[in-house]
């Protein structure tokens, strides 16, 4: 049977691991409650590991109220997630991002997918093993799932393959060999086909060449943007209804020096639709309306449009902005999360993504 003060430690570090922000925490809690235990305090463990940790952070200073149990979930809740997550993405995606942890060059694919993962773990209420996912942590799950998940070329396969590539034996291995007279004639006609066609491809006119696809960013400034289809001043509202509409976790921002007005649709095209938020600029006195797209937006789009690649690599930083000049106006670009927001305005404002509160 396990001594008195063996089970105590047993129990103290176990409730310890519960409210506990990190593994020294823990264990000074629990040579608290043994210093307690010994000086006669005879109060249930739970009890004890609770009253300590409430005199360690009081209320007016409170701790983090246990952050080592959601930092330890961690590795456990990417494993469980990635394989869903990687499914979602289309392929080219999926491409670029297991090249990216397969190449330890690539961190701006990693950075991108980092905000991917955060985002689908808020989406299912775990903000506080969101808020934990590190670079590493990422990392580490990543090549787990590679390894798991994707076999090895199977040993047939393997054999097959390589017996294909295998050089050929050459031409004085086994001999000259005569080409028999049948297929000389069907050599020379085909030939004669040939040059032919030739001849006709170079007299005859160019054909056109196929509709290039335009850069989606420059787009979104082309386009004229009515008035508000649902009027409100309530971001939850806004977000209910982008919800309900476009299956999108939206981030609705309030804007100092003025108000929200309401919500839009942008219909791009083959079933691509953003949500565009309307606001009344009261510094400008005009209308501020801010197109929005996401990564999961960007993978779709990406087999319709092109993608200026160095505006998502200038707003890699979350308070970085990127400023473009297009004709009549500016177009303001910067991130939040894993929302883009796209505005136009009549000045180039560095400061306008500063105005943005993401409560």
């Amino acid at each position: 049977m396990k001594s008195t003060a063996h089970s105590d430690i047993d129990e103290f570090y176990l409730y310890a691991q519960l409210v506990a922000d990190n593994a020294e925490e823990a264990a000074a809690l629990v040579q608290a409650a043994l210093t307690e235990r010994q000086m006669g305090n005879l109060n249930k463990a739970q009890d004890l590991v609770a009253h300590l940790w409430k005199r360690r952070y009081p209320a007016e200073h409170p701790g983090q109220s246990g952050s080592w149990l959601a930092l330890r979930q961690v590795p456990e809740t990417l494993d469980s997630m990635l394989p869903q997550l990687m499914s979602r993405l289309n392929p080219s995606r999926r491409l670029a991002i297991v090249s990216a942890y397969r190449d330890e060059h690539d961190s701006s694919e990693k950075d991108v997918f980092l905000l991917t993962v955060k985002r689908a773990l808020e989406s299912h209420n775990l903000s506080e093993i969101a808020d934990r996912v590190s670079p590493e942590a990422l990392e580490s799950s990543m090549h787990r799932y590679i390894e798991a998940r994707f076999t090895p070329v199977p040993d047939a396969l393997r054999q097959a393959l390589e017996k294909k590539s295998a050089p050929s034996p050459g031409p004085h291995a086994s001999g000259r060999t005569r080409v028999p007279f049948s297929a000389r004639i069907a050599a020379g006609v085909l030939i004669i086909l040939l040059s032919a066609a030739i001849g006709s491809w170079i007299t005859s006119d160019p054909i056109p060449s196929p509709t290039t696809r335009s850069e989606l960013f420059d787009d979104l400034a082309s386009r004229t943007v009515g008035d508000a289809d649902f009027r409100t001043s309530d971001p939850e509202q806004v977000e209910r209804l982008v919800a309900d509409r476009l299956d999108w976790q939206l981030h609705v921002p309030q804007l100092e020096d003025g108000t929200l007005r309401g919500l839009s649709t942008m219909d791009l095209g083959s079933g691509l639709r953003i949500p565009v938020i309307h606001y009344d600029d009261q510094l400008s006195g005009g209308d501020l309306v801010v197109s929005v797209l996401d990564y999961r937006f960007l993978d779709r789009a990406r087999d319709v449009y092109l993608i200026d690649e160095r505006i998502l690599n200038q707003i890699a930083e979350e308070r970085a902005v990127d400023i473009r000049n297009a004709p009549d106006f500016f177009r303001v670009t910067w991130r939040y999360r894993d929302d883009i927001y796209v505005a136009m305005t009549r000045a180039a404002d560095a400061g306008l993504r500063n105005r943005f509160r993401f409560d």
